[in-house]
C-alpha cells in the first residue's frame, strides 16, 4: 500500500472522528462522556469540540434574531403599525 493511500486514509478517519465529536457536542452529549468515548486522557483535548460548538450556537442565534426581526417588521407593516 502506498504511503499516499495510508496518509489519505488516516486523514479521512481523523475527519470522521472530528465530525462525530463536534456533532455529539452539538446534539447535547456531555463532555465527560465524549471524553471517554474518544479516549482522551486530558479534558482540554475534548474541550476544543465544545469551543467549535459554541461558535455554531452563536451563529445560529444571530441568524434566528435576524429572521425574527424581519418577521416582526413584516407583521407590523401588514397591520399598518409602521409609519
Amino acid at each position: 500500500m502506498s504511503s499516499w493511500v495510508k496518509t489519505r486514509g488516516a486523514t479521512v478517519l481523523y475527519n470522521l472522528r472530528h465530525t462525530f465529536a463536534t456533532r455529539s457536542i452539538l446534539s447535547g452529549t456531555e463532555v465527560t462522556i465524549l471524553q471517554k468515548i474518544l479516549g482522551h486522557s486530558e479534558m482540554g483535548m475534548t474541550m476544543r469540540y465544545v469551543k467549535i460548538a459554541e461558535h455554531y450556537n452563536v451563529e445560529a442565534v444571530v441568524k434566528f434574531e435576524k429572521y425574527r426581526a424581519v418577521k416582526i417588521q413584516e407583521a407590523e407593516e401588514k397591520m399598518g403599525m409602521v409609519q
